[in-house]
């Protein structure tokens, strides 16, 4: 079957001139939170940046309500089957009840549309490729205070 795409290999060591013209986006200012933590001395720091539970030696702590959450699945021996493109119509379904209530109009009268992403930055990114795409307004509310990349990704 005829490819659309040409297929080169090479050396990756000598593409890496090919983006000196690149510039590095901003620093993330809540992830930047956790670099200041990191280069702290002072035995008494906090982190108080995003991220995963830790223990008083700094190590990630699993909290027992997930552990119990893997163990169940663990349990029920789920296949590793791929998801259809839009998500397991099961997650979607309770990821929107979850979301707006079991009650919701918007539910109850099939405005909505529910897909399932890999990431919360993922979503944003996809929904706004979509709004963009589509969307006749294409308006876009974020609340004060965001996430430092939420911004660029819709602009």
């Amino acid at each position: 079957m005829p490819s659309k795409f040409s297929v080169f290999t090479y050396a990756a060591r000598g593409l890496s001139s090919h983006w000196n013209h690149v510039k590095l986006g901003p620093p993330d200012a809540i992830l930047g939170i956790t670099e200041a933590y990191n280069r702290d001395t002072n035995p008494q720091k906090i982190n108080l940046g995003a991220g995963a539970y830790r223990d008083d030696n700094g190590k990630p702590f699993v909290l027992p309500s997930v552990k119990e959450a893997e163990s169940l699945l663990l349990a029920k021996n789920l296949n590793k089957e791929y998801a259809p493109i839009s998500g397991i119509p099961q997650f979607c379904d309770l990821s929107i009840k979850l979301a707006l209530t079991d009650q919701s109009s918007r539910i109850k009268n099939r405005c909505n549309a529910t897909t399932q992403t890999i990431s919360g930055t993922g979503a944003l990114r996809v929904g706004g490729a979509f709004i963009n795409e589509f969307a006749e307004q294409k308006h876009i509310w974020m609340p004060t205070p965001t996430w430092g990349n939420h911004k660029p990704i819709f602009t």
